[in-house]
């Protein structure tokens, strides 16, 4: 070993300096629009990602209220599934 580390990926190939200036070549808008594309589905992702966990966080909160009302049943109104039909519960 002598302290050098291989590249980690492989080499990107070496632009012509004449393919660079001609006005035919189409890879800079072939790149624009990939890195464009690129860009789009990370956001897309990230949006995606936010969602699931506002999603998870609304979930928990709704089992947090749904356990506090389960354990308080005259408060807010949530006794009437408890109760026999035509009695009132809250007396």
């Amino acid at each position: 070993m002598n302290g050098r580390h291989s590249p980690a990926g492989a080499p990107r190939p070496k632009r012509d300096a004449a393919n660079s200036t001609d006005a035919t070549d189409t890879t800079d808008a072939t790149d624009r629009d990939d890195a464009r594309i690129a860009r789009l589905k990370k956001l897309a992702l990230w949006i995606f990602l936010a969602l699931c966990v506002v999603f998870i966080a609304w979930v928990a909160w709704g089992f947090v209220q749904f356990d506090q009302d389960i354990d308080n049943p005259r408060e807010g109104g949530f006794s009437g599934w408890r109760c026999d039909a035509g009695k009132d519960c809250g007396s």
